[in-house]
């Protein structure tokens, strides 16, 4: 596939995602308005049905973004072929992105529970973003020859490559 290909099926990937994004939150902005769901309990008094709704609309939206990372790494290590890698790097950089939203997401519907131990939950999270960060340095790391090669060629564009010794 050329690199034009590469990018419209990328960006076909990016905005079919966005727009299921989009109609995730917005069933889960119209649960949360709801008049009756707002102070019906689940399972608990803590736990009131918008927000426990509204945490699985975040848990299908992470669902959904881990599964664009997966199927837009193809067309990343296509696109970005002067890093070794590109795909798998982009998958855990869109980890990081999904454990980022995730913090947040589920907040209202844990925190009620663990009112003492706010920071296990920060823990967790603390530990999954660090393994994710890791992985994505090492592989930045591994794959710095090349971008260095492919940053050096960039700037001297008409120069061709030196006689090896």
């Amino acid at each position: 596939m050329s690199k034009k290909e590469l990018f419209w099926t990328l960006l076909i990937k990016a905005v079919k995602t966005l727009v299921v994004l989009f109609t995730l939150f917005s069933i889960g902005f119209f649960v949360e308005s709801l008049p009756f769901a707002q102070s019906l309990p689940f399972l608990s008094r803590k736990l009131p049905v918008s927000v426990f709704l509204n945490a699985v609309v975040s848990l299908l939206a992470m669902i959904l973004f881990v599964k664009f990372g997966s199927e837009a790494s193809p067309s990343v290590d296509g696109l970005l072929d002067f890093v070794p890698k590109a795909g798998e790097l982009a998958c855990n950089i869109v980890k990081i992105l999904t454990l980022l939203f995730a913090y947040y997401a589920f907040q209202s519907a844990v925190f009620p529970f663990i009112s003492d131990f706010e920071w296990i939950y920060q823990s967790v999270f603390l530990g999954f973003t660090l393994f994710f960060l890791v992985r994505a340095g090492l592989q930045v790391y591994h794959a710095s020859e090349e971008i260095s090669k492919y940053l050096v060629g960039a700037l001297r564009p008409y120069r061709s490559e030196a006689p090896k010794a």
